[in-house]
């Protein structure tokens, strides 16, 4: 069916000017413009021709009298195909509505049909008030009493009235006899060919009306479960979402403080805001990458729970034992994954990651913004101190500890036995305040540890397989690859006032001899203020102490 817009559009274009109605017969004059037939006769018969000729109504263009009007073949065609579109549509258009006519109708005849009337009242059926099974058959209030009357019919099981759908899930799909049996072992109803031919012989077989009484008496501790489940549930979606809330709030909050200081400084500061921002937006988009799967992965939990209670709640007035037995049945089959605390996900502070290097830049030219961009209270630089370490002797399998190498040497046994990572090797000096470094030779070494330690953390520097990665005991918390670049020296820098411990590429140290050539890696917060040691660990080659 071509579309209203378009119709509308071309019917404009076949209008003819002079009737402003669409072309019937349309002929054309010699200037180009078309009429219908019988309306250019009409104006051509009121218009004066002096010496024999005519003018056009819609551009005054004259020409001579024409013999006879020429036809204009394709606009004919137009006109007829456009004519013949509309009658279809307007057809179409009238079997839609009539079919929506029928749909009500159907659905206000569907609703007269629930009612279920008696099979054997013939002139006026009456309502049913009983079915029964055996019979299949639905009986009236004076139908229902002749029924019992009969001795051969006293057996049969009489139930609340319900169409052939419910008396078809009441028999055996195998042997079409009434279920009357219920199969504990695979929970559900049988009929008694199937606990005497079939697979169920073996099974634990109870009467429907004993398991239905069963089901009965565990119903509320099954709603009371599920419904603890969706509590559950909601509690640790509603923490999910406040947390997605604040790191919103968050990100909104140093945004607009950046926002603020960088608008007051000077262009060169114009790069490192970009940078800043997009630190913080990377940093928001890691954080609701790794709760929005939290979240969608709840908000099923919570459909599938609250369908579980709203379909628990529907069953409470069911009397019919079989279809209680297979609903509640489906209900307790189905999986109910645990719901994990998500109350601790840690929200970083957006701005504690900003780049070492851009930190310096931005102190150096523009300290009177440090405070508000960085948000860290103003304090008086100082230079680290340069510690000379030397290595705590100790025993260790395969290594080698000297005062200021540390190596790992060839076993004697015929089996040699690998050097495991995690042994530390200590410095002798420990740190409890100020702020200090140190340097590691690591161009002799493919797999090595460098870092800090005390009794309750880790945080380290490794280099395994061309990969350089940064951990605080074992959280991972910054990973590089290296393939075509080696890491000669490593600088570890220690600030015991701000708990920070920082590590430096100093590769380009053994050429310049400058300290201002290093290269952050990443600098750590650390948990501890309690003395720290530098900690080594090695498991190929050999690390020295300068």
């Amino acid at each position: 069916m071509a579309e209203p817009r378009v119709l509308k559009e071309l019917e404009e274009e076949l209008i003819c000017s002079v009737c402003l109605d669409v072309y019937r017969n349309p002929v054309s004059l010699s200037c180009g413009h078309s009429f219908c037939e019988a309306c250019i006769q009409g104006v051509l018969s009121n218009q004066r021709y002096p010496q024999g000729l005519l003018s056009c109504p819609l551009c005054s263009a004259q020409e001579a009298l024409p013999t006879k009007l020429q036809p204009n073949i394709q606009l004919r065609s137009v006109v007829q195909k456009f004519l013949d579109t509309s009658e279809q549509n307007a057809t179409l258009e009238e079997e839609v509505k009539r079919e929506m006519e029928c749909e009500e109708e159907g659905e206000s005849s569907d609703l007269r049909d629930e009612e279920i009337l008696c099979d054997f009242c013939l002139e006026k059926p009456q309502p049913a008030v009983k079915t029964c099974m055996n019979c299949e058959t639905s009986l009236c209030e004076a139908h229902l009493g002749k029924h019992s009357t009969k001795a051969f019919l006293t057996s049969h099981v009489l139930m609340e009235p319900c169409d052939a759908r419910v008396l078809a899930e009441r028999r055996c799909s195998q042997h079409g006899k009434l279920l009357e049996c219920y199969c504990v072992t695979d929970s559900i109803c049988v009929c008694m060919l199937c606990c005497a031919t079939s697979s169920h012989r073996s099974h634990e077989i109870i009467s429907v009306e004993e398991a239905f009484g069963q089901a009965q008496d565990a119903f509320p501790k099954t709603v009371q479960t599920l419904k603890k489940h969706e509590a559950a549930v909601n509690k640790s979606l509603e923490n999910l979402l406040s947390q997605q809330e604040k790191i919103k709030a968050l990100e909104r909050l140093h945004r607009n403080q950046l926002e603020n200081s960088f608008n007051a400084i000077c262009e060169q500061l114009d790069r490192s805001k970009t940078e800043v921002l997009g630190a913080i937006s990377d940093i928001e988009k890691q954080q609701l990458s790794q709760i929005e799967p939290w979240i969608k992965e709840h908000n099923k939990m919570k459909d599938a729970a609250s369908r579980n209670v709203q379909e628990l709640e529907a069953l409470r007035d069911q009397k019919d034992p079989v279809l209680f037995l297979k609903s509640w049945s489906a209900i307790q089959a189905r999986k109910r994954e645990r719901v994990r605390n998500k109350d601790g996900v840690e929200l970083a502070k957006l701005l504690s990651i900003t780049d070492e290097s851009m930190k310096k830049t931005i102190q150096e030219r523009f300290q009177p913004y440090v405070d508000l961009i960085l948000d860290a209270k103003p304090s008086v630089k100082s230079s680290p101190t340069h510690e000379h370490l030397t290595f705590k002797s100790c025993q260790a399998h395969g290594l080698q500890v000297d005062d200021k190498v540390l190596r790992v040497v060839s076993l004697p046994c015929a089996f040699p036995v690998p050097i495991e990572m995690p042994f530390w090797v200590y410095s002798t000096s420990s740190f409890s305040n100020g702020q200090h470094f140190w340097e590691v030779i690591t161009r002799d070494s493919l797999c090595w540890k460098v870092g800090v330690a005390d009794d309750s953390f880790q945080c380290y520097l490794e280099m395994s397989q061309h990969q350089l990665s940064v951990f605080l005991d074992k959280r991972w918390i910054k990973v590089q690859l290296l393939y075509n670049k080696a890491i000669r020296m490593v600088r570890v820098e220690l600030d015991c006032e701000r708990k920070t411990v920082s590590f430096f590429d100093a590769s380009v140290k053994d050429y310049s001899g400058s300290s201002r050539s290093c290269v952050l890696i990443d600098t750590v917060s650390i948990p501890s203020s309690s003395p720290v040691h530098a900690v080594f660990s090695i498991s190929h080659g050999s690390l020295s102490l300068p």
